[in-house]
């Protein structure tokens, strides 16, 4: 099969690789609103606060909420806490807990158990097909058998070198028929969650990083959002096959467009390692290093300095300030100069 750009996985192995996709790229939709009961919980810091508040006034907003139970640590995100009664906290989040790998700073609770229903799955996932498809392993056996369902599989976006650009969670496959584009291939349906949609600009990005040859200069100016997020996280996984910063060489940022920490990230990576190149870190304190020895000319600087950092609460980590920035970067032997 020549260079399928998507491939179907269970657990370590391929088990189809496909040409196309239908219905993959749209507005995704808002993870369900899931409720929560925290029991043998003792609230502390934001918590306890946020309890306090829920108790007055009925409701109260808390963000991003760690909690480790005796077997595990669990994150939720976009909380809101309801309500406490004795050891027992209500809490309502985006979607369900996503497991954690360490603990630090976890709210220790005796367990975690949800309390609201499950949704009907006609409105959590819709249908995505997976065009052009060579089954192989257990999936072609599976098809072979006559089964009616596979087993939940993920999905990968290739690129040139079939390398994955992008994984994520696909779902059941429901339907296999013969592929009316593909001559002697088949088409796979499955039930794909919808909040796990994908916005149109993120398809563009990766055609952009497809091939061998990297990306116009100034090409992620025009995608904003998730999409510049993704452009990043592209550009810097080609930074291996750039040479790093010279000592004592000077690079010129152009700073027109550093209306976000993203966009900051893009001009630094293109200034010094070249168009459609960034570098894996994304703080002065792991940057600051790369660049040690160099001089760096911050061009229309005024552009990041009314723009970095001013928005800390919408993003996790806190994004680090212009004048982070500046300090972090001289602190770690960066000469730079604000033009």
């Amino acid at each position: 099969m020549h260079q399928p750009r998507y491939a179907l996985l269970s657990g370590l192995h391929a088990v189809a690789l496909c040409h196309d996709v239908r219905g993959l790229y749209g507005d995704p939709a808002p993870p369900p609103r899931v409720r929560h009961e925290l029991r043998g919980c003792e609230p502390r810091g934001e918590l306890a606060r946020a309890v306090t508040q829920a108790i007055v006034e009925g409701t109260a907003p808390l963000g991003t909420l760690d909690v480790e139970t005796p077997d595990t640590a669990w994150r939720l995100t976009a909380v809101r806490v309801l309500g406490a009664r004795g050891d027992v906290v209500t809490v309502e989040s985006a979607g369900p807990p996503r497991r954690l790998h360490g603990t630090h700073g976890a709210v220790p609770c005796g367990n975690l158990v949800r309390v609201s229903p499950e949704p009907p799955e006609e409105l959590t996932h819709g249908q995505v097909t997976f065009l052009g498809c060579s089954p192989r392993g257990a999936l072609r056996d599976a098809l072979a058998a006559g089964a009616a369902e596979y087993e939940a599989v993920r999905y990968q976006i290739l690129d040139l070198t079939a390398g994955p650009q992008y994984e994520a969670e696909a779902g059941r496959v429901t339907a296999v028929a013969a592929s009316r584009r593909h001559h002697e291939l088949v088409d796979l349906t499955v039930a794909f969650p919808r909040a796990g949609l994908l916005p149109h600009q993120h398809r563009e990005v990766w055609d952009l990083f497809h091939d061998h040859e990297p990306p116009a200069q100034g090409t992620w100016r025009r995608f904003t959002g998730t999409a510049r997020a993704e452009w990043l996280r592209q550009a810097a996984r080609r930074a291996h096959r750039t040479p790093r910063a010279v000592t004592g060489e000077t690079y010129t940022l152009d700073g027109r467009a550093t209306t976000d920490g993203d966009a900051f990230l893009c001009a630094l990576g293109e200034a010094v390692l070249g168009p459609g190149r960034a570098f894996p870190g994304g703080t002065p304190r792991t940057l600051g290093p790369a660049l040690s020895g160099s001089t760096l000319v911050w061009r229309d600087a005024a552009t990041a300095r009314a723009c970095l950092g001013v928005t800390p609460l919408l993003a996790e980590p806190r994004p680090p300030t212009f004048q982070e920035w500046v300090d972090g970067l001289g602190a770690a032997g960066v000469h730079v100069v604000l033009a």
